[in-house]
């Protein structure tokens, strides 16, 4: 039986839920300072998307990098490296005065906020014990729901009366406090500490060594692991990134009340990752992931054929709770279906990859509002998520294969 865990491990859980939290907030940044950004700069709304989808454009190409530094050097390390590089970047975006400026900021920002998904789910699945690791993925994946609630606060407390530029000064103290936390409290995996001195005293040092993921079995994994990431992550990018704007745009909210909205609907994504979380525990990781798709392509086509305000509201925590909750089984599924030698390579490198070609959807969304509506280009992203079923059906079971070793 195993035992309880441990003050280090809660500590180490509670940090990489915190600095997936805070990373998602500073990228939602953009998005709740958006139409005031629109108002000042006299930007394009494709122009927009383009800032919008930036920071994918830098987590695609750090995403290996990452991936293989956390794998060569530690996961720890490579996190709180990447939380400060972020963090300087987001002080300076206020200071950008082009949209060239600020693409560049964004883009390189992206490069350190693309880390965090990916190695620190690593780290987790290292350092927890079996029998927490899907619950502990799926709660560390609420940080996508904490970060933009946390964000819309800030944004209804800060940009009525400071201005958008104050927001991301707000962000960027945040990610510092957070690397102090991390030097104080926080220590590296053991399980990676074992390889690394495993390959040190064999003289065959593989570690991050990434052919690896292209030989034998992880071949067809990773395409499929690929595959599933990337339609998902196009699917809720390329939507979220526009809702705020869309709920003032087309559907009359102020922009306390879009942000109210996405309060609700991060509400019901909280609750949706715990569910999800104990399901795949319970039964397994794929029945909850082919569930999730299929509900959230129906939730999409519901969502976007509301045009009562009220209405809206009330659909929201349902709206969260469908759609959000299968990335909490991204991590911990993933980091099973990869050798400690490559893990983090593998999980970050699916992720950031899939991120950096979704960087063109919300421009993409932004096209298609122009020429019609973004009611009509939200819904698109239905069809999305019904794509992302198709690559789960090459991917083994890892629940079962574990029971029965």
């Amino acid at each position: 039986m195993e035992r309880s865990l441990s003050f280090r491990q809660i500590t180490t859980w509670f940090f990489i839920w915190l600095a997936l939290t805070i990373d998602v907030m500073d990228w939602q940044l953009l998005s709740f300072a958006a139409p005031h950004i629109i108002k000042e700069m006299g930007f394009s709304l494709p122009q927009m998307g383009l800032l919008l989808g930036a920071p994918l454009l830098g987590a695609g190409i750090s995403a290996v990098f990452a991936g293989w530094l956390a794998d060569r050097f530690g996961r720890v390390r490579t996190m709180v490296a990447c939380i400060i590089w972020y963090s300087v970047l987001t002080l300076q975006f206020p200071m950008c005065h082009s949209f060239y400026a600020m693409l560049v900021n964004r883009v390189l920002a992206g490069v350190g906020l693309g880390a965090q998904w990916g190695v620190g789910h690593t780290l987790s699945a290292e350092v927890l014990p079996d029998k927490y690791r899907m619950i502990a993925s799926a709660t560390i994946q609420t940080g996508y729901a904490f970060g933009p609630v946390i964000g819309a606060f800030l944004g209804k407390l800060i940009i009525p009366v400071y201005g958008w530029r104050h927001l991301f000064y707000t962000g960027a103290v945040a990610g510092m406090v957070l690397v102090l936390l991390a030097v104080v409290s926080v220590r590296e995996s053991l399980i990676w500490l074992e390889a690394r001195n495993r390959a040190l005293k064999d003289g065959n040092f593989r570690l991050g060594r990434i052919k690896t993921l292209f030989e034998g079995e992880l071949r067809p994994r990773l395409i499929a692991t690929f595959a599933l990431v990337f339609f998902t992550v196009l699917a809720y990018w390329s939507s979220i990134s526009w809702i705020p704007s869309w709920l003032m745009s087309e559907k009359g909210l102020s922009v306390v009340k879009s942000m109210n909205y996405l309060l609700v609907l991060n509400a019901g994504a909280v609750l949706g990752f715990i569910i999800i979380g104990f399901m795949a525990g319970r039964w397994g990781r794929k029945p909850p992931i082919y569930g999730a798709l299929i509900l959230s392509s129906m939730a999409v086509l519901i969502f976007v054929n509301i045009n009562d305000a009220k209405t809206l509201l009330e659909f929201a925590f349902v709206y969260g709770l469908i759609t959000s909750p299968v990335y909490g089984l991204y991590g911990g599924y993933f980091s099973e279906l990869f050798p400690t030698e490559v893990r983090a390579s593998a999980v970050n490198g699916v992720w950031g990859v899939a991120r950096i070609i979704s960087f063109f959807g919300p421009y993409i969304l932004g096209w298609i509002a122009a020429v019609s509506s973004m009611g009509m280009a939200i819904g698109t992203t239905a069809l999305l998520y019904l794509l992302a079923a198709v690559p789960v059906l090459f991917l083994p079971e890892t629940l079962v294969r574990r029971q029965g070793t």
